[in-house]
């Protein structure tokens, strides 16, 4: 009985915490940071089309569960990390930019299944301007 008591309090704890999910809205990562600060004049990143691409913002962990950033203007260190099953190559790396205020960000990575060796392309899209301020979009041909 004290076991069930000690998981129940564990697991109530940990989801009135500032890591959990519940406690920040499940889907963004970095109210804590933000607080403050104009809605309109904060960075967004959005990686929801692959939850769990990022795996680190300025060096904090992020959950698997997170699709979404709000940060600060400014230079901010992004790191992605991608496994695919049966995909062979593991698309992982880093982005450093200096991040416009009040700017959408979109992060993407396609994989090529059919391209021998497998290629994989990665890039940060600014949906406020409609650049890729990072990396490369696909530029095979049959997708």
């Amino acid at each position: 009985m004290k076991i069930i008591i000690v998981v129940i309090l564990s697991s109530l704890l940990i989801s009135c915490s500032h890591l959990s999910p519940i406690y920040w809205g499940w889907g963004e990562w970095g109210e804590a940071d933000v607080a403050g600060v104009e809605n309109n004049s904060l960075v967004r990143i959005d990686w929801s089309t692959l939850p769990g691409v990022v795996t680190s913002i300025d060096g904090n962990k992020v959950g698997s569960g997170y699709k979404k950033a709000k940060l600060h203007p400014g230079k901010h260190l992004i790191e992605y990390a991608y496994y695919p099953a049966e995909f062979g190559v593991h698309p992982k790396g880093s982005v450093e930019l200096d991040f416009k205020s009040g700017h959408w960000y979109q992060f993407e990575i396609k994989l090529c299944y059919w391209c021998r060796p497998r290629k994989f392309a990665a890039w940060l899209h600014d949906k406020t301007t409609g650049e890729v301020v990072w990396g490369k979009p696909p530029d095979w041909h049959f997708l």
